[in-house]
């Protein structure tokens, strides 16, 4: 692997001995959907549509990924073209949907907190998003305590109460095997995000019930369609705001042996 420090250089001087690789990992900044002010759907909309994928692809990630709009990457069974399904970078809806949950251009918004990984890669997304959502919803980077820790220190954090958890997380998932359910069911079904997330049981854990057991494939590319956009699409929960799959660049040098 390529420190991001370092990969400018690396690329101009062995640019013809470096790959990338996908590796079908998809990074995200979850909400907790009980905690104000993203239990206001509105909210976690406008967060979402107000962070600009591409240009934090191209800018702060070096070309290191695909922007992702939902949550299963191309490669994995049943999940949806990646440019069809999802809200993406919208900075009008953004500001409407904000608008919409009482806080136009950001007014009266409450201070929120935002854990992310340790290191200075995170920390780069974090200001990143911070930047973005000053600029589409008025938010001020001022409202929004960050704090980093390693990665299990994270995952427990993220496991206590509304009073003592943050407002939103950063977080990924690789497969363990290439099936939409091990992306929407296992994550993101109800039973699997009481710890976490929070959301609670509605129509679309039946659907993603019905997608785990049918045995027409094509029923299942259908349904798995129509859950992603239930979950990730204008009038979605958004449980979470979907980022980049990760496409790494990896040194491969012929004269290591």
């Amino acid at each position: 692997a390529i420190p991001d420090a370092e990969l400018e250089a690396h690329l101009a001087e062995f640019g013809d001995e470096t790959v990338q690789i996908p590796d079908l990992a998809v990074f995200y900044v979850a909400f907790r959907m009980t905690k104000a002010p993203f239990d206001n759907v509105h909210v976690r909309r406008a967060f979402s549509a107000a962070f600009d994928r591409e240009t934090y692809i191209e800018v702060v990630r070096q070309g290191q990924g695909l922007a992702m709009t939902h949550f299963a990457p191309p490669g994995i069974f049943g999940a949806p073209p990646i440019d069809e399904v999802g809200i993406g970078f919208d900075p009008e809806f953004a500001a409407a949907e904000l608008a919409e949950a009482g806080y136009p251009n950001c007014e009266g918004f409450p201070q929120i907190s935002l854990l992310g990984y340790s290191g200075q890669a995170t920390l780069n997304q974090i200001e990143f998003m911070q930047a973005n959502w000053a600029e589409n919803l008025g938010c001020s980077p001022d409202l929004i305590t960050v704090e980093q820790q390693s990665f299990a220190e994270l995952l427990a954090t993220t496991k206590l109460d509304d009073e003592e958890a943050p407002n939103a997380w950063t977080l990924g998932w690789g497969p363990d095997y290439a099936d939409e359910n091990n992306w929407v069911g296992d994550v993101l079904h109800c039973s699997n995000t009481s710890e976490r997330i929070r959301r609670e049981c509605n129509e679309i854990d039946e659907m993603i019930e019905q997608a785990r057991q049918s045995t027409d494939p094509e029923e299942r590319i259908a349904l798995y369609r129509e859950i992603e956009e239930a979950f990730f699409g204008p009038e979605g929960e958004v449980p979470f705001m979907p980022l980049n799959v990760r496409i790494a660049f990896v040194a491969e040098h012929s004269w290591i042996e």
